[in-house]
């Protein structure tokens, strides 16, 4: 992907614009958005561009993927023009290629609350406090992450600067009970399952072929095979039959997405919205899904959609996944149960946001949760937790808060899955008991509910609305440009030197 320069601006360019630059890498650009949906640090895409406004008005940006080939030759153009630049990365730590061309800012989200000191995967990039220590400046959008950094011995300055929410979610209509709304989307529904498969009809030709088939095949291996066989190899074959049959079925139920149920779907009531990825542990859809059919599956008219985050090739695994769970619970329902996997465009999510009556997670931990604050700001109040990064903005306010208790886990990336670290078990008596409290409200509470979304509007207003961001992106920007971070200048803080009698005391300890 070519480099290319962005013009566009959130209000007017700041005096002496012209004179600055950002380098802004990224995992991928916006051609490949709908391909990357799901996998490996593809939100921070979509940070940059809830950023990327705010930072056309602090200066010229120029967007790059593949920092590791392309970013010192685009810093030394930069400079060839007299701009001294600054490279802002927008990627997990463990993925930031570093210049020594330039002052390095970097924008990493993280959901625990500790950070990653060990060259885990034999990778030394693994190690975010040593990577962190070589940066310029680090942002960050919570406060629950800064803390994290400066537990974990970082000296790096960390500023704090949430990620602005676009106008588009202020401006959608307060809720208003009894509105019909659609979805333009294809939506697999439930409870219409599709109907049990029907045995073949002994009787007809072709299933009287079948059977004979099978079975002479059957006689033919046990009588005539078989028995010539050792037990080694006829133990070996039978085993290979049986794993055949096993993967055909995981194929046939696994990798095929089932046809949709409607390209779109009229709703009405109260509507509950939930962003999950189905691969992600963190975001415990399990839980999810069982407290609200068991809470509110008598409810006609309550409904829950799941947008699953998925890349479009993992879209029939992971629903099929999520409904192999859902059909193993054996639970009766009567409100509906909506699984979108298309991927939406911006205007379809404020869509969907309007026509929502809440946002509900029951996530173990969150670096942001980037969908509750839209949820939020849009009037819509929420169930979740209060813990992680959520603890900056959430609380009873404007939802319903679920209780949580802390339990050992591993890092995400962390393939040795130690337990170093600690995320959020959700109670599952909370999580549904806020279900129940919110229909009542929704349905017989309505002025309790505006309450809490008007609540909601302004306190997002004053957390993330661009206006409360753009003073400290600019103050933070402006810091990291006096930094000079090239060799034989004013570098940003590194890790110390150890001593030469340090060193000695290491090698003796490894004899």
């Amino acid at each position: 992907m070519r480099e290319r320069t962005s013009q566009a601006t959130l209000g007017p360019p700041e005096p002496g614009a012209a004179a600055r630059a950002l380098v802004v890498t990224s995992v991928f650009g916006e051609r490949e958005a709908v391909d990357q949906i799901g996998r490996e640090a593809y939100s921070y895409h979509f940070v940059y561009q809830a950023f990327a406004p705010l930072l056309r008005r602090w200066g010229e940006v120029v967007e790059l993927t593949r920092a590791e080939s392309r970013l010192d030759y685009s810093l030394w153009r930069i400079r060839e023009r007299g701009v001294e630049p600054i490279h802002l990365s927008f990627l997990p730590l463990h993925l930031v290629y570093p210049s020594s061309q330039a002052p390095n800012v970097a924008f990493p989200f993280w959901e625990y609350p500790d950070i990653p000191n060990q060259d885990f995967d034999n990778n030394p990039r693994n190690n975010w406090v040593r990577v962190a220590n070589r940066m310029s400046m680090i942002l960050t959008a919570s406060g629950f992450t800064r803390d994290a950094f400066s537990r974990g011995g970082v000296r790096t300055p960390v500023r704090v600067v949430p990620v602005p929410i676009r106008p588009e979610y202020f401006d959608i209509p307060d809720h208003r009970p009894g509105e019909r709304a659609r979805i333009d989307s294809p939506v697999h529904v439930f409870p219409n399952a599709p109907p049990a498969p029907v045995a073949p009809d002994p009787w007809h030709a072709e299933g009287l072929r079948q059977l004979g088939l099978r079975a002479g095949s059957k006689y033919l291996y046990r009588s005539f095979v078989k028995p010539h066989l050792p037990s080694l190899v006829e133990r070996y074959v039978s085993f290979s039959i049986k794993l055949g049959r096993m993967v055909d079925a995981q194929h046939r139920h696994t990798f095929r997405l089932p046809p949709p149920d409607a390209n779109s779907l009229e709703l009405s009531g109260v509507v509950y919205t939930s962003f999950v990825n189905p691969f992600d542990p963190r975001k415990n859809w399990q839980d999810l899904l069982s407290a609200f059919l068991i809470a509110l599956g008598d409810q006609e008219d309550a409904t829950l959609i799941l947008k699953l985050v998925v890349p479009p090739e993992l879209s029939a695994r992971g629903l099929n996944g999520i409904l192999q769970h859902y059909r193993g619970l054996g639970l009766r329902h009567r409100c509906k149960l909506v699984f979108l996997t298309s991927y939406l465009s911006d205007a379809q999510l404020v869509e969907l946001t309007r026509l929502s009556t809440y946002y509900v997670s029951a996530a173990r931990a969150e670096g942001a949760c980037l969908p509750l604050q839209d949820f939020l700001a849009a009037g819509r109040p929420a169930i979740a937790p209060v813990h992680t990064a959520m603890a900056d903005y959430f609380d009873r306010d404007v939802g319903f808060v679920v209780d949580s208790h802390l339990e050992p886990t591993w890092w995400a990336h962390d393939s040795s899955r130690r337990y170093n670290t600690t995320w959020h078990r959700i109670v599952w008596q909370s999580l549904f008991d806020q279900l129940r409290d919110s229909y009542r409200v929704a349905t017989l509470e309505t002025s309790r509910y505006a309450v809490m979304a008007a609540r909601g509007r302004e306190r997002m207003a004053d957390f993330a609305s661009a206006a409360r961001v753009w003073p400290r992106l600019r103050s933070a920007l402006d810091e990291a440009a006096t930094i000079d971070a090239r060799p034989g200048r004013a570098s940003a803080p590194q890790e110390p030197t150890p001593s030469r009698d340090e060193v000695s005391r290491v090698h003796a300890a490894l004899r």
